[in-house]
């Protein structure tokens, strides 16, 4: 029968096998005398315990389809604690993994990417402490000379070669602990040298039948029954592989100090462990304070901003004091692409009312704002996510949309832009570490966020999102968001520099009082909120139709509002990943200033048709304005109230679904 691609557990099991072989041979062996000489490797396990070191070079050689691959590498190993550091040697000592196991923790180091990755050795330390025993006990059930199995209704446990040995893509491994299940024959060879040491030869091939083509030699010094070689062959899609690994320059009992299993990560490497980010929330709120200098830098503007009209790149520098979770922030422009007479250039917020200022024209905003802390548990949904993703996890459920990031402290439109740093849409996306990086001379975590498939590009084209997270705290200390096609692409990066924590401010930091003789508007005056839309809608001050919204938005806050002028009502909804507003208002129309008019322009019932901007969409009877940018819109009038459904990141056909489900009366 033809052979298939051997499965890891096949391969592991051979090369189990063949470790354990190299004692099999003697196994059968007696003198000729009289008395029967003790089978060979009936101490194995005994000699391996007592074996308190050992270090030699190791070289690794892969060849496959004429073409041949060699890495060379110093191992230091103590089987009886569990020990092992292997490091590169030569050459490719500044660009290779470094390994190290004390017998309680592993590490492992990719200097390529700047990951040391640390995980639990327990299980890694206990097949290096126990493999002295299973070799023995493959000695104990050998295959004889004659290539009858001394046991054949016992399954021969498997013994891995010396751990820790990196293994080339497509490399069948070498498992502590599988079991040949009787698909394999173990013969002994006689002895020969390896590294100017005595060793026994086993052979282990599969027996007629067997599903695989897996076959192995195995080379054990006679003295302490540590595998010196070992050589894998097989055969993939045709092609024959081979992989042999080979101590050289082999000393036992070299006397190894506790303090070389011991291992401290390069300052400039990002440790990774199976919960990273796991409290990345609490990391960040715990953080009394930060200071920095704020760059964001816009391309694209011109295809997406709305008020956009330039193609090339546009820039600001902010300074900005914050306490991450609390909504508390002081911006301050340092340098803007924006007209003076349309800047805002200094934002103060202490978590409930925020006043934008402009020095230029002497005017003062004044703002209600709600949910002003960062939302810090959508950085932990990413590692929680990635976590979960990773091979080793056994959570196998990763079917679920990937949590996007609100703009980080800063970011939002101050200078008159009106542009912020996008969230992630909708939809599947894949997370992946991808390496550490410095950031102004900080180590972080570099995150990227893209579509899982051509097809799942949600509403934005080509959605791309890299993240650069402070590896000491959590901190977002860069976001990279870009869109679009590679003609016609938007992006946004946000970078902190000269970041620094302190253990807070002055008291005002966060606090405004306007010049004496500033122009102050309040343009979302404070009102009454609800906790739901219905008690929203009831305490309304005018009858306003409730909207049915799509499955997977949650409401967030209700709020109505009165002032001579105006009255209005919010809805505000959320998904993972995007915002959703309803609002309805009424004008008094005798309180506005001679030269500014309510009216809208429509008929009513909102059927007829105004010189207002957007595309014009037939929702039923009525004709709804559709507006599209970095938020997206629809509006019409019902009579003398006027409605909005709109938000970020969010698609024209769920918006006109909403509008769809509020009909005039």
């Amino acid at each position: 029968m033809p052979f298939d691609k051997p499965s890891t557990t096949t391969v592991a099991v051979i090369v189990g096998v063949l470790a354990v072989a190299a004692g099999v041979g003697a196994v059968g062996l007696l003198t000729t005398g009289s008395e029967a000489s003790p089978p060979v490797g009936h101490n194995a396990s005994e000699r391996y315990a007592e074996l308190d070191g050992v270090t030699a070079t190791v070289e690794t050689t892969i060849e496959r389809g004429g073409e041949s691959n060699r890495t060379v590498r110093d191992v230091a190993m103590r089987p009886s604690a569990g020990q092992v550091r292997l490091k590169p040697t030569g050459d490719a000592a500044t660009n290779d993994t470094v390994v190290v196991a004390n017998g309680s923790t592993k590490w492992s180091y990719d200097p390529d990417t700047r990951l040391v990755s640390r995980t639990d050795a327990g299980a890694f330390s206990d097949r290096l402490q126990t493999r002295g025993e299973r070799i023995e006990r493959l000695f104990n059930r050998a295959v004889g000379s004659d290539g009858t199995d001394s046991s054949p209704s016992d399954r021969t446990p498997g013994v891995s070669p010396l751990p820790a040995v990196p293994h080339a893509p497509d490399t069948p491994e070498a498992p502590a602990t599988n079991r040949s299940d009787g698909q394999f024959a173990v013969t002994y060879d006689g002895t020969g040298t390896v590294a100017g040491r005595e060793v026994h030869v086993l052979h282990v091939r599969p027996r007629e039948g067997a599903e695989t083509n897996v076959t192995q030699t195995l080379w054990i010094d006679t003295e302490w029954f540590a595998p010196l070689k070992y050589r894998t062959e097989w055969v993939d899609d045709g092609e024959s592989v081979t992989t042999t690994v080979e101590y050289r320059d082999v000393t036992f009992e070299p006397g190894l100090s506790q303090a070389r299993f011991e291992y401290e990560p390069p300052e400039t490497a990002a440790v990774v462990t199976p919960d990273l980010g796991v409290n990345a929330a609490d990391r960040i709120r715990s953080i009394d304070g930060l200071t920095a200098t704020l760059h964001r830098r816009i391309t694209g503007v011109g295809s997406l901003a709305s008020n956009g009209t330039a193609d090339e790149p546009v820039e600001t520098v902010q300074r900005v004091q914050a306490v991450p979770g609390t909504g508390k922030q002081r911006v301050q422009v340092l340098e803007s692409y924006t007209n003076e007479s349309e800047s805002t250039d200094l934002r103060v917020t202490n978590g409930s009312v925020s006043w934008q200022y402009n020095r230029a024209t002497n005017n003062v905003t004044r703002l209600r704002v709600t949910n002003a802390g960062q939302q810090y548990e959508r950085i932990e949904q990413l590692f929680a996510r990635l976590n979960r993703d990773r091979p080793t996890s056994d959570d196998g459920d990763t079917t679920g949309p990937s949590p996007g990031l609100s703009p980080m402290p800063g970011t939002g439109p101050i200078g008159g832009s009106g542009l912020t740093t996008p969230q992630l849409p909708a939809g599947q996306f894949g997370i992946s570490l991808e390496r550490a990086a410095q950031v102004d001379g900080r180590t972080t975590y570099v995150l990227q966020i893209e579509p899982e498939s051509e097809g799942n590009q949600s509403r934005l084209q080509n959605y791309t999102q890299t993240l650069w997270i402070d590896a000491a705290t959590f901190f977002p200390v860069k976001q990279y968001t870009a869109f679009g096609t590679d003609e016609d692409r938007f992006s946004v990066t946000v970078t902190y520099r000269n970041l620094s924590f302190t253990d807070g401010f002055e008291p005002g930091t966060f606090t405004f009082e306007p010049p004496a003789d500033a122009n102050v508007t309040e343009t979302n005056p404070l009102g009454e909120s609800y906790d739901s839309p219905e008690e929203t809608v009831e305490n309304a001050s005018f009858p306003a139709a409730e909207p049915t919204v799509p499955p997977g938005f949650e409401f967030t806050s209700g709020q109505t509002t009165e002032t001579e002028v105006t009255e209005l009502l919010i809805l505000s909804y959320r998904n993972e990943t995007s915002r959703l507003f309803v609002t309805a208002s009424v004008t008094n129309e005798s309180a506005l200033p001679e030269n500014l008019t309510a009216a809208n322009g429509t008929e009513p019932n909102g059927t007829g048709d105004d010189a207002r901007d957007g595309e014009r969409i037939q929702v039923g009877n009525r004709t709804v304005r559709y507006s599209a940018g970095l938020s997206k819109s629809v509006s019409w009038s019902c009579g003398e109230v006027e409605y909005s459904v709109g938000g970020s990141f969010v698609s024209k056909p769920l918006l006109i679904e909403v509008a769809e489900s509020m009909p005039c009366p």
